[in-house]
């Protein structure tokens, strides 16, 4: 008897470790974050359905080193290349949660992202917990649930369903959310 996997579902997750005076400024990428949602500034992918937490993320020296990281270590670990499609930052304060959702436009395939990163910028501990949902053969509704802290991440295939639990902190968690194609 002969096996031949046709698909995998893989999951990467993990700590950013940057050099030391070299680590991720997290308060900068919050302050950007902070700053869209004074502007009222959404979100503006098309297809992508729209969560009410979801906001514009501004370019800093931050986010292009945590983008940096993430596409560097992704060739040097997996050897494969991807590159940023599209990003934005999620924030919920107590007793907010979101809708269920993926990153891909069903009608436009081609240009969706393969890969969906999400960072916890500022998560108080065991506060909210992310959800993906997956299938397993007829098993079609399984989840996988993680708790992201402050400066993990996590990269799952942008095909798969995802959500996050009510935040049952009263402070407010902070999320920056990457797409990614492969190269």
């Amino acid at each position: 008897m002969k096996k031949e996997v046709l698909s995998e579902i893989d999951i990467y997750f993990g700590t950013v470790e940057m050099p030391k005076y070299f680590e991720i400024n997290r308060d900068q990428l919050k302050s950007n974050l902070l700053s869209s949602i004074i502007e009222d500034d959404f979100i503006e992918n098309t297809y992508l359905v729209g969560n009410p937490y979801d906001f514009a993320m501004k370019e800093s020296k931050a986010f292009i080193m945590l983008d940096r990281y993430i596409v560097e270590n992704f060739f040097l670990k997996h050897k494969q290349s991807v590159n940023n499609l599209f990003h934005f930052g999620s924030v919920f304060k107590q007793k907010e949660s979101s809708i269920t959702k993926n990153l891909i436009n069903e009608h436009n395939l081609e240009n969706s992202p393969d890969y969906t990163c999400i960072y916890g910028i500022e998560v108080e501990n065991n506060s909210q917990i992310l959800v993906i949902e997956y299938p397993n053969k007829r098993l079609k509704e399984r989840f996988f649930q993680i708790t992201l802290k402050n400066n993990e991440y996590i990269i799952f295939p942008s095909t798969l369903k995802y959500f996050f639990t009510r935040n049952i902190s009263e402070k407010t968690n902070t999320y920056l959310t990457v797409a990614y194609n492969l190269v």
